[in-house]
């Protein structure tokens, strides 16, 4: 859920200042259990993504990571030749995740990609 979220506010899906809707509610859209919401909440929320204020909701925080444009337009021309080749999203995501790691043997620092500037 967290994921899901982060990714959101990364491509600009999701911009700084927009309200998220409630845990529960979430839980419901999603078919999933208000813990697993809660947990994803305080999670971005140690990650700097949102921010949770009593009496206002949970926010995507004012310098929340929004991916530079750069990376965004790679991404869809990756996506769009993925689509071109029928690459799976599965496949995409799995070569990805192999280019990086082989680049940066070490996981980065998750509290590092919520400064993400474009």
């Amino acid at each position: 859920m967290a994921e899901l979220i982060r990714g959101q506010i990364a491509v600009g899906l999701l911009v700084p200042g927009a309200r998220l809707p409630s845990v529960r509610q979430l839980a419901r859209d999603m078919s999933i259990a208000p813990g697993t919401v809660a947990k994803a909440f305080r999670r971005l929320v140690a990650e700097g993504f949102v921010v949770t204020r009593l009496g206002s909701g949970t926010r995507v925080a004012e310098h929340s990571g929004l991916l530079p444009s750069a990376v965004l337009a790679a991404l869809r021309r990756s996506i769009e030749d993925a689509d071109r080749h029928a690459v799976s999203i599965e496949q995409l995501h799995a070569a990805l995740d192999a280019m990086w790691t082989a680049e940066h043997p070490t996981p980065p620092d998750r509290a590092a990609t919520a400064s993400w500037s474009g």
